[in-house]
Formats: C-alpha cells, sequence, structure tokens
C-alpha cells in the first residue's frame, strides 16, 4: 500500500521539468520504477527497495526539483537504494558466517576447519556492487542475479528471458569483465581454482569501494 506521504507529493513540482506525461503520473513511475529496481534484486526485496526509493524522493524533493536530469535523479537514488540493499544483505552473511564459526568450536584462526572457509563472492558484495554497476547493463545485470543474489543460472535465465547457454555466456564475459576493473584498482588474492580468497585496494586507484 502506498505510504501517505508519497500521494501528497505536489506534483506541480515535477511540470517545471518538462517530462512527459506518463512520467507525470506517479503510479505509473513507480511501477517503472520497480521494474527497473527487479533488474538487480530479487522479487522479495524489490518492493521494499522500491518503497525506500519514493521515501527518499519525498525527503528530498528540492534536489529533485532543482536537478538538471530528473530521471537520472532518480534512477540514482534507485540505485544508492539497491547498492545499501546488498550491503546489508552482505553485513548479515558474515555476520551469520561468524556465528556459524563459533558454533564449530573454534575462532577465525582456530586452524584447517576456519581456513577452508573462503567467502563467497556475496561477502565481497560492498566492494564488486559499484564494479558491476559499471560493466555493460547485459552483465551487470546477470552478474548480480547469480553472483550477489545467489540464484541458480536457470533462474537467473528464465528471470532475463535468455536460454541457459545465454545467460552462461553472459555470466563468462561479465566475470571476465569484472576481473579486469577489480585487477586496476585492487590486489587480488586467489586459490588454485581461481576462486577470490582476499583483496586490498591499490592505493593509487579508486574504485569506489565503500570498505
Amino acid at each position: 500500500m502506498t505510504d501517505p506521504a508519497i500521494r501528497r507529493v505536489d506534483r506541480h513540482d515535477m511540470d517545471r521539468h518538462d517530462m512527459n506525461r506518463d512520467e507525470l503520473d506517479w503510479d505509473a513511475f513507480k511501477a517503472r520504477l520497480l521494474r527497473f529496481v527487479r533488474r538487480y534484486v530479487g522479487p522479495s526485496d524489490a518492493e521494499e527497495v522500491t518503497g525506500e526509493v519514493l521515501l527518499r524522493l519525498v525527503r528530498h524533493r528540492d534536489a529533485l526539483s532543482n536537478a538538471r536530469d530528473p530521471l537520472a535523479y532518480m534512477h540514482g537514488v534507485a540505485r544508492n537504494a539497491i547498492t545499501d540493499l546488498h550491503r546489508r544483505r552482505a553485513a548479515e552473511r558474515r555476520t551469520m558466517e561468524g556465528a556459524a564459526i563459533l558454533d564449530a568450536g573454534g575462532g577465525a584462526d582456530s586452524g584447517p576447519a576456519a581456513d577452508s572457509e573462503f567467502p563467497p563472492a556475496q561477502t565481497l558484495a560492498p566492494c564488486l556492487i559499484p564494479l558491476i554497476r559499471g560493466l555493460p547493463i547485459r552483465y551487470a545485470e546477470a552478474l548480480m542475479l547469480t553472483d550477489i543474489e545467489g540464484l541458480t543460472r536457470e533462474a537467473a535465465a528464465r528471470r532475463l528471458g535468455l536460454s541457459y547457454s545465454g545467460l552462461r555466456s553472459r555470466v563468462q564475459r561479465g566475470r571476465a569483465l569484472l576481473k579486469h576493473a577489480l585487477l586496476r584498482c585492487c590486489q587480488v588474492e586467489t586459490n588454485r581454482r581461481g576462486d577470490i580468497l582476499d583483496y586490498r585496494p591499490v592505493e593509487t586507484r579508486r574504485c569506489g569501494c565503500a570498505l
């Protein structure tokens, strides 16, 4: 159900931007925004993120009114909300993984069992997401669904309307592009299979990582 505060947004504020008629309709914009958000998050999170974006737009109406490109501003707010969600999810997973290690009877440095727990891509989400977002959209979508949200390739292929082989090709190409981007700004430690174990920012470069 739409928050009453959102319903009270003065649509005359949006008239100043010479936006298309369908963009003046708040409900039409919400539906369009929801479709955009669903490219990057699962159905269970899409409504939550969309609601958060709308609330942020209401809170920052002045910034929206002064934006040179209102649609670009709105999409920027949406991308920030999506990134925030993935950061929260990654933090939750790290907490759960730490608790699991302790429940097993040891700390992070308790020997081979701890050493075998390689951090999955999801735990690196706060740093990987800005890099993934910089990839061409077809590769960004594939990596967000498979490597960040954890969907199977079959499920991701259905979500994107692709064949399994088509999705696999995008994931492989996307990972190659992501690796190239990561190596430009980070020192990466991998195991013999090429799995990322850890990485540290290169001081002379900035890649948008928040950690």
